[in-house]
């Protein structure tokens, strides 16, 4: 696998394709990076080309001039993109990164080949949040910003050793001392990825955790999270386009319908739900994306 420096943004391009075959390009969730990928990337590179790198402040990025919001990471993508493969591009998103993907799609839909959505936000709750959604987008940006100061103090560094060693429930403790006792971990602090990790990959999140950049970023990517689903929402789509929209097992019924919907969007759309992973796919059930961007690519001209 190879380690780019595109502009100031870390990325990692693996595999190889036919010449005008897409490149799949991975892009995280909220607080994600391309360590999110650590089981999909390899598994795509086995037969096509694929990218995955870290937003401004996130993984091994540096942090990027504010404000961190949907139009300034998608300018972001755009200058990965360039530095590091032509067009055309099959992209997959998680989560907070399925906007991104989509946003990009409807600014350029000439460079785009497919879209794997995966379990993206509930635009409907986000569009317009209600009372309770507001709290608690504005309860996570808090936390976000306290972050900021328990990594300047040292304390995110001993939160992130705990869950790097399995001690989960001193990791919650430490995470609510942080909070100010407002953190209850079965809700608001998903150790899903550092858990789901390979050994050798734990060091790495556990760094990645103990930066303020991060909780900084986090903190910005939140307070953009209801503008960004309006322009994703608001983005075109091509009624042909090769889609796939894939739900966790335990979606609520009424995103499972949006993302249905979704799918609808296009003649080529295709909705699954996953059997058991909850919203973590890319490490729960990363089968599940490689056969959904395997099928795609079967779209494409030159695969």
């Amino acid at each position: 696998m190879l380690e780019l420096a595109c502009g100031r943004r870390h990325a990692r391009l693996a595999g190889d394709a036919a010449p005008g075959a897409p490149t799949v390009v991975l892009e995280s969730a909220l607080g994600g990076s391309s360590l999110g990928w650590c089981f999909v990337q390899p598994a795509l590179a086995g037969f096509t080309r694929v990218l995955s790198y870290d937003r401004a402040g996130l993984g091994w990025s540096p942090r990027g001039a504010p404000p961190r919001d949907l139009g300034a990471q998608t300018a972001d993508l755009e200058q990965v993109l360039a530095a590091a493969a032509p067009p055309p591009y099959l992209l997959a998103g998680h989560s907070y990164g399925a906007l991104i993907a989509r946003y990009y799609a409807g600014q350029h839909p000439e460079r785009v080949a497919g879209l794997v959505l995966v379990d993206p936000p509930a635009e409907g709750e986000w569009l317009a949040p209600d009372a309770e959604h507001q709290a608690r987008l504005a309860h996570g940006i808090r936390l976000s910003r306290r972050g900021v100061w328990a990594a300047r103090c040292g304390l995110a560094q001993l939160t992130a050793w705990l869950v790097g060693t399995g001690a989960f429930g001193l990791a919650a403790a430490s995470a609510r001392a942080v909070s100010g006792g407002r953190l209850r971990a079965a809700r608001d602090f998903n150790f899903a990825p550092a858990a789901k990790l390979p050994p050798e990959l734990k060091p790495a999140m556990r760094w990645i955790w103990s930066r303020a950049r991060f909780y900084a970023t986090l903190a910005a990517q939140m307070e953009s999270l209801p503008e960004a689903c309006r322009l994703a929402a608001a983005a075109p789509l091509a009624p042909d386009l090769p889609l796939r929209v894939l739900s966790a097992s335990d979606t609520p019924a009424a995103q499972l319908a949006e993302h249905a919907a979704l799918a609808r969007r296009s003649t080529r759309g295709v909705h699954r739900q996953a059997a058991a992973s909850g919203h973590w796919i890319p490490l729960e059930d990363p089968d599940l994306v490689v056969q959904a961007v395997r099928e795609l690519l079967e779209f494409a001209p030159h695969a």
